[in-house]
């Protein structure tokens, strides 16, 4: 029998290095026209095979919890997500409490998920975990992006 520490263990890690990476983004300007916030995007594409070879039992019921809950938590990420032009004429994220809150209590929600749930097959669950990823980080970033643009925009206009 396999144990899960070394899973758990690797999961939070996962998680901190995220937090850790989106609280160093605050303080650096976000560089270029935008495409290195659509980029994780691009990073999911390997977790789709779920969908393809998914074995388990998955009702409609827990499909459904799992999009309403990605959708649920993309919005306040959406809204606590902004970017502004500070004094040396670059574009910074904004400094927000409410989003570190908001995405710690996702890790620890995804964690309680992959911990609690003995019921549901592991690959059936991977699967559940893996929609709700999709569908609060799909309509986050690609929010992330307008807002960026319209700040890059706002940028150029007050430049010339």
């Amino acid at each position: 029998m396999q144990t899960t520490i070394p899973d758990t263990s690797m999961f939070l890690i996962i998680g901190l290095f995220i937090l850790v990476r989106r609280i160093r983004s605050m303080y650096k300007p976000t560089k270029g026209r935008g495409g290195r916030l659509i980029l994780p995007l691009l990073f999911l594409t390997p977790g789709f095979s779920l969908f393809m070879n998914a074995s388990g039992q998955v009702t409609y019921l827990q499909l459904s919890i799992a999009i309403f809950l990605g959708v649920v938590f993309s919005i306040p990420l959406i809204l606590w997500s902004d970017y502004e032009i500070r004094n040396d004429g670059l574009i910074y994220a904004k400094k927000s409490s409410a989003f570190i809150i908001t995405f710690s209590i996702m890790i620890a929600l995804r964690y309680y998920f992959r911990q609690h749930f003995s019921t549901i097959e592991p690959v059936a669950l991977n699967l559940l975990i893996f929609l709700f990823i999709i569908c609060y980080l799909i309509p986050w970033r690609i929010a992330c992006y307008i807002k960026y643009k319209k700040v890059l925009k706002l940028k150029n206009v007050v430049s010339l």
